[in-house]
């Protein structure tokens, strides 16, 4: 796939005038760079791109062929190139089952609602614990938290950390006997997971000998959960053609389920479905993915802002800039194209934020007045989250402010309180915070993050930098238990001697 025409866009990006010129010079602005769909009304009048700017991308984007990709991932191509393999998230929600691998991810899902259900149902269980990492985590933990209000279910804590104080803080307050573990990991090998599922399930046995009742598996690889003790019944399936940080509507979300029900996980799947069919059916002008990618890749590729803001106003969405993280920067954040050839532009944008209006309060004053410009994506709901309706109503003020400042700036004679404005920002407005809802953002940012690869030109689809770091900590892991460095650890070597020394100093106190 060629992107010669990269230069070119950039070199048109240079030429779009100042954020307060567009908008005297054209009244229409607001109507052409706003976007319903799906319950959520989105904004990009206060980006960097003019109507001429947005001409040449839309013919960037059908010499893309963007159009034909979203439709052969749909029906089930080899979109994963470099691993041979089917890209079918949106398999996973497809209610008409028009393919294979719907058909098979519905007996699955079918099998975790069922044992959801019987789970919500029983009187000995109040806690469910997700045990996963990566994938196997931020997507139903994000998606746990945003659906607070429909939590009805036991409680449910995730832990992903290898770090003992994740698990010793779960566990706490909670009856093992009385506890349901979740073993989520595709593989059944990551080092992190295993080794807390086998401390989790040490502490089951402690006070339940026949400690496989309380555990589920969520997998690609049943094999090996069955290897581990985790019975048929409890071992709930997912498929290589499942990316890991797009799985959480396959049986990965089984947490949620236990969490919201059957009827609410149902709604939050045919919400991922409504936007899935919005894409693949929509006009390029009218697609909300397909703007929100070009507004995104516009800023890191032809702007080339190493960063984006995620700001959601919004205390129950306060994990979706964690999830994003993995979502885009692990599927975009490589450094050759499709054919293996070195990127000669930027690719993903390093995805950080906190929830507003906290953030205003730590480092929108870098926003406001840094030297790096930093596109900011604002997220709001029109319905209030709480009790005080005024309270969000003062939420919401913020939140437009915010956009309405960083883009018009502040001129001022004291040069420490001038404001330069100029400053790129969308704002992304949901009618409400429920499961359809939810599940309509999470499939637009899946989409807008595999659009985005396709006009970087990368495999969105792939993660092989995560590859090298456990790797390579699988022979620290030895070098610990040995109690000496490695060889191969030429650059860590006198860091690994000395922490071996102090451990020997901290046991002998």
């Amino acid at each position: 796939m060629s992107h010669s025409s990269h230069p070119a866009l950039r070199e048109a990006a240079t030429r779009v005038p100042p954020l307060a010129q567009l908008f005297t010079q054209d009244a229409g602005r607001p109507h052409l760079f706003t976007f319903d769909a799906c319950g959520i009304h989105a904004d990009f009048s206060r980006q960097l791109i003019d109507n001429d700017f947005l001409i040449a991308l839309h013919q960037y984007v059908s010499d893309t062929r963007i159009r034909e990709l979203l439709v052969a991932m749909f029906v089930g191509k080899k979109m994963n190139a470099t691993e041979d393999r089917a890209v079918m998230h949106v398999a996973l929600r497809d209610s008409a089952h028009t393919t294979p691998e719907a058909k098979v991810a519905h007996v699955q899902m079918e099998k975790a609602l069922a044992l959801a259900e019987s789970i919500r149902a029983t009187s000995h269980i109040d806690a469910v614990v997700n045990i996963g990492i990566g994938g196997s985590d931020l997507g139903p933990a994000m998606a746990t938290r945003a659906l607070r209000r429909y939590c009805d279910g036991p409680i449910v804590r995730y832990v992903s950390n290898i770090d003992a104080a994740d698990l010793d803080s779960a566990l706490e307050g909670l009856n093992p006997e009385r506890t349901m573990f979740v073993v989520s990991s595709k593989t059944f090998t990551t080092l992190e997971t295993m080794h807390n599922a086998e401390r989790a399930r040490e502490w089951v046995k402690t006070a339940l000998p026949d400690w496989s009742t309380r555990f589920v598996a969520a997998t690609a690889n049943p094999s090996a959960a069955h290897a581990w003790g985790i019975a048929d019944e409890h071992c709930l399936e997912f498929f290589e053609w499942v990316g890991g940080r797009f799985s959480v509507s396959s049986v990965i979300g089984f947490p949620l389920m236990c969490a919201i029900g059957r009827d609410h996980f149902m709604q939050f799947l045919a919400g991922m479905e409504h936007m899935d069919h919005h894409v693949v059916t929509s006009d390029i002008p009218t697609n909300l993915a397909v703007m929100h990618a070009l507004v995104w890749f516009v800023n890191a590729v032809c702007h080339q802002m190493p960063t984006v803001a995620v700001i959601p106003y919004s205390s129950d969405l306060g994990r979706l800039p964690a999830y994003l993280q993995q979502l885009v920067m692990e599927s975009n954040g490589k450094s050759v194209d499709i054919d293996g050839e070195p990127l000669a532009t930027p690719s993903s944008p390093v995805v950080w934020g906190e929830p507003g209006t906290n953030g205003q309060h730590a480092f929108f004053q870098m926003l406001h007045q840094g030297t790096q410009v930093v596109p900011v994506e604002f997220i709001g709901t029109v319905e209030p989250l709480g009790t005080d309706r005024d309270a969000h109503n003062l939420l919401m003020a913020n939140m437009i402010a915010q956009s309405e400042a960083l883009a018009v700036g502040s001129a001022n004679t004291d040069a420490h309180k001038e404001f330069s404005g100029n400053r790129p920002s969308s704002v992304l407005m949901l009618e409400r915070l429920d499961p359809q809802h939810l599940g309509a953002l999470i499939s637009l940012y899946e989409h807008s993050t595999a659009i985005q690869g396709w006009l970087i030109g990368v495999n969105s689809f792939d993660q092989f930098g995560v590859e090298l770091g456990k790797h390579m900590a699988t022979i620290a892991a030895q070098s610990i238990k040995n109690g000496h460095a490695d060889a191969s650890q030429t650059m860590t070597h006198p860091l690994m001697e000395w922490y071996l020394q102090a451990q020997k100093n901290v046991h002998s106190r």
